[in-house]
């Protein structure tokens, strides 16, 4: 399939398979998230522990297409998440934690993708991602999470690697031609 590049008013270049992905992505991390808020949660120690299927939206456009499609990405999810699910104070422990989770992930795929596998990548991001929102959830309440630490720690590692072998897998499925860069097209 060959990529439709049109001259928008402003003459820049809209691109219109990297606008489709990046929907597409949004769309199934809403879709995942909203699907994965209906279920109970997995630890009922730790009820806001849950698997986070939304999150690799933005791992799959960091890997697909570009830093800056992943936070777009990552962004998007999170405001249109809070506005479905009515939990628009819920942004801000979504934000700040899918900022640094990302941040992380984004660091580990720039430094060390030949060293590392998109599951560790995943996980280790699932771990920040957790621990940022203890730290958010320290700040807002004023009360200490670190108790809590060990436990989501737990989950963060159970998650990231589930999540992370799910977009290995979908990576690998995916056709050549929808990675951009030095990885397909232009």
């Amino acid at each position: 399939m060959k990529n439709l590049t049109v001259k928008s008013e402003r003459g820049g270049a809209f691109d219109t398979r990297r606008v489709t992905t990046l929907a597409l992505l949004v769309c199934v991390a809403l879709i995942a998230g909203l699907v994965e808020n209906a279920f109970p949660p997995l630890m009922p120690l730790a009820p806001v522990a849950k698997l986070g299927l939304g999150n690799i939206a933005p791992l799959l456009a960091l890997i697909m297409l570009s830093v800056g499609d992943a936070y777009l990405v990552m962004f998007v999810k999170c405001l249109l998440g809070a506005l479905a699910s009515g939990g628009v104070t819920g942004l801000m422990y979504s934000v700040p934690s899918g900022v640094l989770a990302l941040t992380v992930e984004v660091l580990l795929f720039l430094l060390a993708f030949d060293k590392m596998s998109v599951a560790m990548i995943s996980l280790i991001g699932a771990v920040a991602f957790n621990a940022a929102q203890l730290g958010v959830a320290t700040a807002v309440t004023g009360v200490s999470m670190l108790p809590l630490l060990p436990l989501m720690m737990t989950a963060g590692l159970l998650a990231g690697a589930f999540t992370g072998l799910l977009a290995y897998t979908l990576i690998k499925q995916t056709p050549y031609s929808a990675f951009r860069g030095k990885n397909g097209y232009k």
